[in-house]
């Protein structure tokens, strides 16, 4: 199958606004009138724009700046301002260049040319054999990365170039048919020299010269915020479409986690471009200041550590936690009723993703109580879900309620995800809130089953689940929509039926943007290096 990408991204003045979360949605604004309690950064007396900075917020300071370590929602926003990746999604899940120009595809090798023109942030060419040195690090059996089973499949993977040709090709073990949506991913992202010579500086965002995106790191201060700058050399932007506006020279992300308080400082003229969640959602309501779209920011579900000398390695446990809970309250408790009620743990705009309600464990506060009575449970909770964590605190007081002794710790996300992934011993049950970045129902299963995180997988649950896995590989070797949806559809009645996983709802976040300003999100994910200033 041979793959062409798309006409370069072009600038508009066409005001675009939002629309429904499983399509791509453009954040736009025409640039006239002031916001609400005051005027933006820059503005002038007549309250339109006149600024070079975006400003913009983060929930949590970043794990790390390495791309085959990312994890997190905040990981990912950095990750875009400064790295490249070979393609990306656009609107519909269209694949359009990056970094690459074109490529064909098999369902087992990649050939991509590079782009000319393309630079590190230290100037460095980034050639054939540059990507190639990053795409091996990724590839490595070694790496870092857990999604590296999600792009390459299982088996090992072969990386060549050719300079004379500017071409890289990509040799898998055997069929994978995500190969060319995964390259897509921020864990794909091309590494420039100077950083690989430097892993550790590279975690840290201190090699000046490992950057291959738009924006280099130019100041950071934990717990506070980040400063980004753009490079006046860069000039391979993503082939996108309907990109309008002028790149900010400046992007300076404050880190703060506080819904009302993040809603505060848009109205307030001090923020230009945040994601909230909750009831200060509706702040913004008929404020023509401000374009909003609402996003899945991420799939709430149940997960459980079911490695040996865990509780929930019993089925009749995992199930009784079903019939614990009340979706509803949990959504009220989670998103102030603002979620929607899931019956996977994909969402639904992913391609076969499960649509049949019967597979759900219906609520049975009784029978819950009979198998849960005096079973002691380890909950680690991320505060970001609810207000405190109040999803988290709902799930531990609907167990509670069951009989069961529950430890809860509720946690900012960096600690949540950490201790889940490398503190494996030291947990038993979280709500899980996948973000599923390659929008593939691929992606959803390999964070639920298959190799765990301790093994370089993707799976913080440590559910091997082989009928699971075996399914999930046939169905990569499928290039028939009809029949590959049927063989995720059984990979997904065993995970929902065994309770394996409990979908929830989703975890809806509202992208806001001021007049003035602008940022596209593709597939119910934002892309923050499509942020713009508009006038």
């Amino acid at each position: 199958m041979k793959q062409h990408p798309q006409a370069p991204a072009r600038t508009t003045g066409r005001r675009r606004l939002a629309t429904l979360a499983t399509a791509a949605v453009v954040v736009s604004v025409a640039a006239t009138g002031c916001t609400t309690g005051g005027a933006s950064s820059g503005a002038t007396a007549g309250g339109q724009v006149s600024t070079d900075t975006i400003r913009t917020v983060v929930n949590a300071d970043p794990t790390t700046f390495a791309p085959v370590e990312v994890r997190n929602a905040d990981d990912y926003t950095f990750n875009r301002l400064l790295f490249s990746t070979l393609v990306r999604r656009d609107e519909n899940n269209k694949i359009v260049s990056d970094l690459a120009s074109k490529w064909d595809i098999t369902p087992t090798q990649g050939t991509f040319t590079i782009r000319s023109g393309a630079t590190c942030s230290d100037g460095t060419p980034i050639t054939a054999g540059v990507v190639a040195e990053s795409l091996k690090v990724f590839a490595s059996p070694d790496s870092k990365s857990s999604f590296r089973p999600l792009v390459l499949g299982d088996g090992p993977a072969t990386i060549t170039a050719d300079d004379s040709a500017s071409t890289v090709t990509i040799k898998l073990a055997q069929p994978w048919t995500d190969l060319l949506q995964g390259l897509s991913l921020h864990a794909t992202s091309i590494v420039c020299p100077a950083g690989l010579k430097d892993p550790k500086g590279l975690t840290t965002g201190d090699v000046a010269g490992a950057f291959s995106g738009p924006y280099t790191l130019t100041k950071k201060q934990h717990g506070v915020g980040y400063t980004f700058t753009l490079r006046s050399d860069y000039k391979t932007w993503p082939a996108y479409e309907n990109i309008e506006g002028t790149p900010a020279k400046t992007i300076e992300a404050s880190v703060n986690s506080n819904a009302s308080a993040i809603a505060n400082e848009l109205l307030t003229g001090t923020k230009d471009i945040a994601n909230i969640r909750g009831k200060d959602t509706t702040r913004f309501d008929g404020n023509k200041d401000f374009s909003t779209a609402v996003i899945p920011q991420g799939s709430l579900y149940m997960m459980f550590n079911e490695r040996e000398g865990h509780p929930f390695t019993d089925p009749a446990l995992r199930k009784a936690v079903a019939q614990a809970l009340n979706v509803t309250a949990f959504n009220q408790a989670a998103t102030g009723g603002l979620g929607e009620l899931y019956s996977s743990f994909a969402h639904p705009g992913v391609p076969c993703s499960n649509k049949d309600t019967s597979l759900l464990i219906k609520s049975d506060p009784a029978a819950a109580q009979k198998v849960l009575a005096g079973v002691k449970i380890r909950m680690v909770g991320a505060q970001v879900f609810g207000p405190n964590g109040a999803a988290n605190t709902y799930v531990a007081e609907a167990l509670r309620a069951a009989g069961a002794e529950i430890e809860l710790r509720n946690v900012d996300v960096a600690t949540w995800s950490t201790e889940l992934t490398q503190k494996i011993d030291g947990w038993d049950i979280t709500v899980m809130g996948g973000i599923n970045a390659g929008g593939t129902m691929n992606g959803a299963l390999s964070t639920v089953v298959g190799i765990p995180v301790e093994k370089g997988g993707l799976n913080w649950g440590g559910a091997v689940n082989q009928p699971v896995v075996d399914l999930e590989s046939k169905a990569m070797t499928q290039t028939d929509t009809t029949e590959r949806c049927s063989t995720y559809q059984d990979a997904q009645k065993i995970m929902i039926s065994d309770a394996h996983v409990i979908p929830l709802s989703s975890l809806p976040s509202q992208v806001t943007v001021r007049s003035g300003f602008a940022m596209h999100t593709m597939n119910g994910q934002p892309d923050e290096s499509t942020m713009r200033i508009t006038k």
